[in-house]
């Protein structure tokens, strides 16, 4: 998956990123972002007075010397001092006031981000996320793009602070010499330069490290499961991988080291002209005291505004390379953002009420031009109400079937077609709503058992009735009942109350999910009885019997004590279909299936 190319100019993409986060920041609460930007305006400011009331005391002591009669200079410099003071703890109330308010609006701002990830991922298609090149991507996005698009619009709001703050401090020293501003600014690009080299270096090496960083998310979260416990005991696996982990971590850091190391020498390098500057000018200041041009009092004036300056223009520069920084960051979040499926999603045709028919017309499909086929010439016809066995060995193309049943994938030669239509032509909403499907890898839901099973018809989730009949069917029921909370018992002991359902109990619980789905006209199932005992595994085929009198039942399995209960059996080889038929006409042939079904009849002789 490429990046889409940028048509416009560098800074045309930073702009444009730079509004994409200001839009975000505005929607997460627009009236607190233009409260900051006030805020951290009226702090830059207010600096520049408390420099100038100083300024005044300093004189005013100055003046004190020698003077007889100093009691109303002191209490002049007592009220200059109040001043002072009161200026000082304006200051201080509006940088807490404004650290309350950013650290508010951060908390939003990156539960908002979290929100629309979460909506952006569920409308990509799976031929988008199963890409190797996109979950590079996407794993440094989740991996950065919180703490970077904040560090984005964080400096963006720091601007309005520096900007005023440096003009405000440039003001003073403009009106002693006009040439001191222009120097100001000129001693400050190496200082950009010097920290600006090294932003791509680091998001280059962030990319390279990418595969890394998985494997070390991998690795932390794979150590620390309640699910992983007893194997990691059993085979006395955790010193070997905390040691694999230690050495990837080690890997990592020392690369990234090494280029903090040059980065930071490269910006003590920057400070240096600031500093000779600063010097040169202090020394100028100091010969106009002598000279008599300017007071004790301007001097510290002049020195503190341009230090104010310095410090506002660096905090400015420093803005603006975090902003460059984060951007580079946040530019592949923006591109996620504003990422559309690989598949187009553009039909419009609905799947009517009543029976269905599939049909398979010379289908091919391959995950990516340069891979091999995984599924070749497949034609077969589904009719309303059968019943399909699906076996064969693990990899020939058994799920991907499925996988473009479900049309998350399109076949790159063929037609799937629904009751006479090209399946593309359908409108997939519609179309899964007429699905229901238990894949082989279900989610088990850590919610209340209820939630486990209602999530199967998300609009009846409150048909507390149809839940219990659902769970019922699979006998899961009577576990359930036995939970302190019953229903409403979460389903992960890292909950108050929350137990852990065995595998098959985890996979009965997943069943009855599908059996749920109200208006599925479709129902299909990968290994859907693996783990449930056989007196279960009958009573869950017999409701599934039942259940689909109308609708169609394909089963993906090994088990051919159940596979003998389908109308039809597909036998999947090397991504073709080789055999199929009846479980007595494929006896019959004595061929794959026969050999299949015999080998595993022994094991129970």
């Amino acid at each position: 998956m490429k990046k889409p190319k940028i048509t416009f100019s560098h800074f045309g993409q930073l702009w444009f990123t730079l509004k994409e986060v200001v839009k975000l920041a505005a929607r997460t609460n627009p009236k607190l972002l233009v409260v900051i930007l006030i805020l951290n305006a009226a702090w830059g400011f207010s600096s520049v007075p408390g420099f100038y009331l100083e300024k005044l005391v300093i004189d005013r002591l100055v003046q004190s010397v020698g003077n007889h009669n100093a009691r109303p200079i002191i209490i002049g410099i007592a009220v200059l001092v109040a001043l002072r003071l009161i200026l000082e703890f304006v200051r201080n109330v509006l940088s807490s006031i404004n650290n309350f308010l950013d650290r508010f609006l951060s908390r939003r701002f990156s539960a908002e981000l979290d929100i629309l990830m979460a909506e952006k991922f569920s409308e990509l298609d799976l031929a988008s996320i199963e890409d190797p090149d996109f979950r590079d991507k996407f794993d440094k996005i989740e991996r950065e793009s919180g703490r970077r698009a904040w560090g984005l619009m964080s400096p963006i709001s720091d601007i309005p602070n520096y900007l005023v703050g440096f003009i405000s401090a440039l003001g003073v020293v403009f009106f002693l010499s006009p040439l001191v501003t222009v120097g100001i600014i000129l001693v400050s690009i190496p200082q950009f330069f010097f920290n600006s080299k090294f932003i791509k270096s680091e998001y280059d090496l962030n990319s390279k490290l990418s595969p890394q960083y998985r494997l070390w998310g991998w690795l932390s979260y794979f150590l620390v499961r309640n699910h992983n416990f007893m194997e990691l005991k059993i085979l006395n696996l955790s010193p070997y991988l905390s040691e694999k982990l230690e050495k990837l971590i080690n890997e990592i850091i020392k690369e990234e080291e090494h280029l903090q190391i040059k980065r930071q020498s490269s910006r003590l390098l920057g400070f240096i002209p600031l500093s000779m500057y600063e010097l040169l000018f202090a020394v100028w200041l100091a010969t106009l005291v002598i000279a008599k041009k300017i007071t004790v009092g301007s001097f510290d004036l002049y020195l503190r505004s341009i230090r104010s300056a310095q410090s506002n223009l660096t905090g400015l520069v420093s803005s603006f390379i975090d902003i460059y920084e984060n951007y580079i960051y946040v530019n592949d979040l923006i591109w996620f953002l504003n990422l559309k499926p690989q598949m187009q999603f553009t039909g419009k045709e609905i799947v009517k009420e009543g029976p269905v028919e599939i049909a398979f017309k010379n289908v091919w499909f391959r995950y990516r031009e340069d891979k091999p086929w995984i599924l070749k010439e497949l034609n077969f016809l589904i009719r309303p109400g059968e019943k399909i066995a699906i076996v064969g060995k693990n990899g020939a193309g058994k799920s991907t079937l499925i996988k473009l049943l479900a049309r998350f994938y399109d076949p790159a030669k063929g037609e799937v077609i629904i009751n006479g239509n090209d399946l593309k032509e359908i409108n997939t909403q519609n179309w899964h709503n007429s699905l229901a499907i238990l894949f082989q890898e279900f989610e088990k839901y850590p919610f209340s058992a209820k939630e486990t099973i209602g999530y199967g018809d998300i609009e009846r989730i409150h048909t507390d009735e149809d839940i219990k009949e659902a769970a019922k069917k699979t006998n899961i029921d009577e576990f359930i009942e036995d939970l302190e909370l019953k229903y409403k018992n979460p389903l992960d002991p890292q909950f108050e109350k929350g137990v852990s359902p065995s595998v098959g109990q985890w996979q009965r619980l997943g069943i009855s999910r599908m059996l749920f789905r109200k208006n599925a006209r479709i129902i299909i199932m990968d290994e859907p009885t693996s783990n449930v005992d056989p007196e279960a595994e009958e009573k869950i085929f017999k409701e599934l019997t039942k259940k689909t009198k109308d609708k169609i039942l394909i089963f993906v399995t090994q088990r051919f004590s159940t596979v003998r209960l389908a109308d039809r059996i597909f036998v999947v080889d090397k991504g073709r279909i080789i055999e199929n038929g009846t479980h007595s006409d494929l006896m019959k042939k004595a061929g794959t299936y026969a050999k299949l079904f015999n080998l595993q009849a022994k094991g129970y002789k």
